[in-house]
């Protein structure tokens, strides 16, 4: 389609709105909501005797918000479809559609249908067979009217008619001309005249024929960490590039760590609907889209999503609550990446209070891939602390490392000295995990590790050395963590 004709296209489309637009803009009785801004009339040409999923009207009876007049229980169409979108954000009501060919009348769809926000009304024919030329019997083959209602079957002259919608909303008449013989097949019997199919899908009342569809899904590639969401966007428009409102979306992943995971979606008023979801092993999801017509399945493009391992770590020197409140220091992360990476802050040169004190505090956290790693260390020189009623701690130079790969986690602490009110505890350089002492009302706990986390995730934190005083001071020293999630 060349550049003029599409610019000619969309200003009919607009002006077609245009008109129900401006005439929906009433004042009716006390009470009674009426549109005021963007509804929308469509038209299209259902045709599964010939099926083409990608031309046929979509959405479809079934479809959310959808009040269907037209035939059901598996029915053969063969006819012409209009739609009406409420986008005003009130409820409106539909009093008609009726839809004219020169002096050939149809009115028989249900009248008085309402509308909440966001409702279609889909008209078609009501029976489950076709009549060429003007019918009465519920039968709505437009593409085999001509003239006045003329039998137009077969007929491949140009027959010159210019369909005639008329739609009334809350009271307000609008009429609206078919100037690209949607519902006509172009003036012709598509079916015997070069068309086969005549199945024309959605575009706007005064559009040219926009028969296809595409389905898209957007973007193409995402590299993601495991545990954070991703989202895909699906976008149905018609071969003009029309959104396609209202129509479900299935999606489904087909292959990779999530597979079989499906989710559902709705188009809005720009064609596009969402699936959101969290990897959490590592691996490639291949993700396809959906939607389905009476007559099949219209499929998208497949988009992938490559969830990586998620390295994470923490690392400080000291921290305290209960009598003294101090926050990790230093502090080396939290670090969350999927590459190699390093957080290695300033070594802190001294802590000095009255309760505690420490000097030459350092941690750091780093990652590796290929294989996947993450590691943290930290190390303190001394630490005093000085509790009023018990006995001084003194600790000497300490230090805890924690590594993690997916196959595990390993991690120790070294311990030169402790004293307590001036008497040396007998403790190991390493210390055994978890090696409890308890002296003097002091709890201390040595080389403290924590490990958690299932098959895929894991936790290793290891402290040097975490004092506790009941209901006093809570203090751990030199403390590293190390994570790593996603594993398979």
């Amino acid at each position: 389609m060349s550049a003029a004709s599409m610019s000619v296209r969309r200003a009919l489309a607009f002006l077609g709105m245009l008109v129900l637009t401006c005439a929906a803009v009433v004042v009716g009785t006390a009470g009674r909501a009426h549109a005021d801004a963007n509804v929308a009339v469509q038209l299209g040409y259902a045709d599964n005797l010939r099926a083409n999923p990608n031309n046929f009207p979509t959405p479809w009876e079934g479809a959310p918000n959808v009040t269907y007049g037209g035939c059901t229980g598996g029915c053969t169409f063969d006819a012409g479809a209009v739609r009406v979108i409420n986008n005003t954000g009130v409820n409106v009501n539909v009093d008609y559609i009726h839809v004219s060919f020169g002096t050939c009348v149809y009115d028989i769809w249900r009248h008085n249908v309402p509308l909440a926000p966001s409702g279609q009304y889909i008209v078609t024919q009501t029976i489950n067979s076709f009549s060429a030329g003007c019918t009465s019997d519920g039968s709505f083959d437009t593409s085999d009217i001509g003239p006045n209602g003329a039998n137009w079957s077969g007929d491949c002259n140009q027959s010159g008619v210019v369909p005639l919608v008329t739609v009334s909303i809350d009271g307000v008449v609008s009429n609206f001309d078919d100037t690209g013989k949607i519902l006509n097949t172009g003036g012709v019997d598509g079916a015997s005249c070069g068309m086969g199919n005549e199945s024309q899908q959605w575009a706007p009342v005064g559009s040219v024929s926009c028969p296809g569809s595409i389905l898209s899904l957007a973007p193409p590639q995402q590299d993601l960490a495991v545990g954070s969401p991703a989202t895909v966007t699906a976008n149905l428009v018609n071969s003009c590039g029309d959104p396609l409102q209202g129509a479900p979306i299935s999606f489904k992943i087909a292959s990779g760590p999530n597979a079989g995971l499906t989710g559902s979606g709705t188009t809005d008023a720009s064609g596009n609907a969402t699936f959101t979801y969290t990897g959490t092993v590592s691996g490639t999801d291949v993700i396809g889209a959906s939607t389905t017509n009476p007559a099949g399945t219209i499929t998208s493009n497949n988009v992938q999503v490559t969830w990586q391992t998620l390295l994470t770590g923490d690392a400080y020197g000291l921290k305290s609550s209960g009598l003294v409140s101090i926050a990790p220091t230093p502090e080396a992360g939290p670090v969350a990446v999927t590459g190699a990476s390093t957080s290695s802050p300033p070594c802190d040169a001294n802590i000095l209070g009255l309760i505690i004190n420490a000097n030459t505090l350092c941690a750091n956290v780093s990652t590796a891939v290929n294989p996947d790693s993450s590691t943290a260390n930290a190390s303190v020189q001394h630490v005093g602390i000085a509790v009023l009623g018990l006995p001084a701690i003194q600790i000497g130079a300490v230090s805890s490392t924690s590594q993690m790969v997916c196959a595990g986690g390993t991690g120790g602490a070294s311990i030169a000295t402790i004293t307590v009110g001036g008497v040396a505890v007998p403790i190991s350089v390493n210390p055994g995990p978890n090696t409890t002492v308890n002296v003097l009302g002091i709890k201390l706990i040595l080389n403290e590790q924590i490990a958690t986390g299932d098959a895929t995730d894991h936790t290793l934190t290891v402290n040097a050395v975490h004092v506790i005083v009941p209901g006093l001071l809570d203090t751990v020293v030199a403390s590293s963590t190390s994570d790593i999630h996603g594993c398979v």
